[in-house]
């Protein structure tokens, strides 16, 4: 359809030429008022013409509105567009273009072409799914309005377009399967604060509003004297997620999409500890090394409305991170990387880690299938590193949970 209206409007233009060129002619030869009239309006025809679609511009109306501007990638949201002429000529042939790249516009095809009358106004009430997390532009990308003769076809940018604000979604997951044991829900109450107190073999004399529960009998009886057990503050084990924010060098399309796996699968992990009140530890670069505590919903639900606006500018390569943090490693701490780069710098520092007693965990968020990067994961393995692949098509829950 849009190959035979491009030959349609280069016939028409060569009709109009070839008119130009025949009256011009024709009144070079006979002059006279009907020769050089038949000239000037052959002129006049493709200048009204193009007069005609910048008025069009200038006086149609177009409106379109989203149902929330804070929205969630994959979920439909209401979206209305409307388009109206509130002139007193007809607007013959109006084509409304819609931004398709990172969103979907239910029941719209990616170019609507209208016929406005006078007074007349034409309403689309639908849904849109935008595809990716962050910020940009949905709906109408841009309009095109050509004249009643098919002569002229302006394009001209939307104006006033609608900015969606895209937060990732948030991965359910039932098990983790790649911690390690002792973290699972079942032990969580080791995880329930940052140290836990126990029972040493050292003793003191027995103070008053002291527990019976610390009471030491034996040696109470040995002694004459009522004796307590000490106190030993011993720190309990962490569970602690690097995410990779380094900048990430593929096509355009891949790299969103690498990004976004990044983010839920960082999401989906702290989820499930929050929603069992177990705490965990983000660390990441975006301005500067952070980390933030997540112990509970309210406290994921923050970061999270954060995360559509994460920009994957860091500097730092995420095992630089892991050696920041081996220094306050402590033993039975679990210790999760989620990266789209794999390196010989990231498997010593992770190795380094399990060499105190930690359990590392590496989710490769890649579509790399190379020979040097297999035999990498495979050497991770070896050393007892947890390593698992997420691929573009793949479900973050099933690699996970599996």
């Amino acid at each position: 359809m849009l190959k035979k209206g491009k030959v349609a409007m280069k016939v028409n233009r060569l009709i109009c030429i070839v008119a130009i060129i025949g009256s011009g002619i024709f009144a070079s030869y006979y002059g006279g008022n009907v020769a050089y009239a038949l000239l000037y309006l052959t002129i006049l025809i493709p200048i009204a013409a193009f007069l005609y679609t910048v008025y069009v511009y200038f006086r149609f109306r177009l409106y379109q509105e989203i149902g929330s501007h804070l929205i969630t990638k994959g979920e439909w949201n209401d979206y209305s567009f409307v388009i109206a002429n509130e002139d007193i000529i007809t607007y013959r042939n109006i084509k409304v273009k819609f931004l398709s790249d990172k969103s979907t516009i239910e029941a719209a095809g990616q170019v609507n072409e209208y016929c406005l009358l006078p007074r007349e106004k034409q309403k689309l009430q639908t849904r849109i799914k935008c595809h990716y997390r962050g910020e940009y532009y949905v709906g109408v990308n841009q309009v095109e309005i050509t004249d009643f003769l098919n002569l002229f076809t302006i394009t001209y940018p939307v104006a006033s377009k609608l900015k969606a604000v895209v937060l990732p979604r948030v991965v359910q997951l039932d098990k983790l399967s790649i911690a390690p044991s002792e973290s699972d829900v079942k032990n969580n109450s080791r995880f329930l604060s940052d140290a836990m107190e126990v029972l040493d073999t050292e003793t003191r004399k027995f103070s008053p509003g002291d527990s019976r529960k610390i009471i030491h009998w034996k040696a109470s009886a040995r002694m004459g004297e009522l004796i307590s057990r000490k106190y030993q503050y011993i720190p309990k084990a962490q569970t602690v997620v690097f995410m990779d924010l380094m900048k990430i060098k593929d096509e355009e399309i891949k790299v969103i999409g690498y990004e976004d796996k990044i983010i839920e699968s960082v999401l989906a992990i702290v989820n499930f500890y929050a929603k069992r009140n177990i705490r965990s530890n983000i660390i990441y670069e975006h301005h500067g090394v952070r980390q933030i505590s997540i112990a509970s919903n309210d406290d994921f639900n923050v970061f999270y409305k954060t995360c559509a606006g994460l920009r994957f500018e860091g500097v730092l390569p995420v095992y630089e991170l892991l050696n920041e943090k081996r220094g306050f490693s402590t033993e039975g701490d679990f210790y999760v990387v989620v990266t789209h780069f794999l390196s010989r710098e990231l498997y010593l520092e992770a190795s380094k880690l399990m060499s105190r007693q930690n359990k590392v965990s590496i989710i490769f968020i890649s579509d790399d299938v190379a020979d040097s990067s297999r035999e990498l994961m495979s050497d991770m393995r070896l050393s007892g590193i947890g390593v698992y692949q997420i691929m573009s098509e793949d479900e973050i829950a099933d690699i996970l949970s599996q």
